[in-house]
């Protein structure tokens, strides 16, 4: 059946947020419309089960309806099909609107399709229930999923016990159940799945604390002692031997400098800055500075991806750090939504002379590697302080 995804919490509207789980695990996806070459995976995976459809392919194209009855239900069932594969690449069609308002409105087309076969179809067009449980059960959280799914489920039950079908009402009862069942069977083996991956993950960073701990342990106890008895010795000398004083003095600078380049090394790895600490950080390096501002509440940040979160964060602070240091703005103004940052000032603007420094240059190499794009502009065009956009889209 199709791939799990995220787990999303709901969020004002035109905002999508998304909890820390893996690719395969429970709760709603996408929150940015899937890349190109994301996209074929999750084809073949929604679409392998389409071959149970051609059960009632068949059932139309052999049986006795009138030509335009069986024209009317090949279009409904090629339409079911796109619109079903459709929203599993993007299950977001109105974004302002709630993930389940979305569905509930895919649900009713998808269910005019059907109706649309079943001239022609007949009592094969229950066929195609299994797909309508599946947009709810797979890209939803169980909470929302599990309930809708068995309303839509009994309600199709019931159906199928109102029709006159003789011996075959036990073919229309029962594969709605079994459909049912394996489908949820199969969604919390997804969940147990995504819960033993984030296990292994938090097991393996404590296992790799513990080992920079043990590193840090040995750099700074090593460089510590010597520090401490240069210093003692060079207590001792700076009445008798001034020269050698200094010379001690100066090796424990040199000493304390090559420590802290070993300690920043050994845990740079593991510093991880907070997007929503960057925001307040952000807001308070602003205010000392003079410079009035707009800026997200750190809420509004908390759900998105973790990867997200840390890559927003470090162009963050770059980018309110240039404009502190160099744009001599007045204003500046910060937006975040689920796939993009915005930087953007009243200031000077950007040289044409100028190189990027280290921090820029830095900042476009981590955006680079992530897999998105950054971008620098004028903020208003043809002004004495045009000002400066940073954008950061992923």
């Amino acid at each position: 059946m199709p791939r799990g995804a995220q787990d999303v919490p709901e969020e004002p509207a035109g905002r999508i947020a998304v909890q820390p789980v893996g690719p395969f695990g429970a709760g709603e996806w996408p929150e940015v419309p899937l890349k190109a070459d994301e996209r074929a995976p999750v084809l073949i995976t929604a679409g392998v089960w389409l071959v149970f459809l051609v059960v009632p392919l068949v059932a139309m194209v052999t049986g006795d309806a009138p030509l335009g009855t069986k024209v009317l239900g090949c279009a409904g069932l090629a339409a079911f099909v796109a619109v079903y594969m459709g929203h599993f690449i993007w299950p977001w069609p109105w974004r302002t609107l709630p993930h389940w308002v979305n569905t509930a409105a895919v649900t009713a087309v998808l269910l005019l399709c059907v109706l649309a076969t079943i001239p022609a179809g007949g009592l094969n067009s229950f066929n195609f229930l299994p797909f309508t449980l599946a947009i709810w059960i797979f890209p939803h959280r169980l909470r929302v999923g599990l309930p809708v799914s068995v309303a839509l489920s009994v309600a199709w039950v019931v159906v199928a016990l109102s029709v006159d079908a003789g011996g075959s009402r036990f073919w229309l009862v029962v594969p709605t159940v079994m459909a049912l069942v394996i489908m949820l069977a199969l969604r919390l083996a997804m969940e147990r799945e995504e819960s033993s991956r984030v296990l292994g993950e938090e097991l393996a960073l404590s296992r790799q604390r513990e080992r920079v701990g043990r590193d840090v342990h040995d750099v700074l106890g090593h460089s510590l002692t010597v520090i401490t008895l240069k210093t003692e010795l060079a207590r001792r000398l700076v009445d008798a031997d001034p020269e050698q004083a200094k010379a001690e003095l100066d090796e424990v600078l040199e000493l304390s400098r090559q420590s802290l380049a070993e300690v920043r090394t050994t845990v740079g790895g593991l510093h991880v800055p907070d997007l929503g600490a960057q925001l307040a950080s952000a807001r308070t390096a602003l205010q000392a500075a003079g410079i009035a501002f707009d800026l997200p509440e750190a809420s509004s940040v908390a759900g998105f991806r973790p990867e997200r979160r840390e890559l927003f964060a470090w162009c963050l602070r770059e980018a309110i750090t240039n404009v502190i240091r160099h744009s001599g703005a007045a204003h500046c103004t910060v937006t975040i939504t689920a796939d993009r940052l915005t930087v953007a000032d009243d200031g000077t603007g950007l040289s044409e002379s100028a190189s990027p420094g280290n921090g820029l240059s830095g900042m476009r190499h981590r955006v680079t590697t992530a897999g998105g794009t950054l971008s620098l502009g004028r903020t208003v065009q043809d002004q004495i302080r045009p000002g400066t956009t940073l954008e950061v889209q992923w």
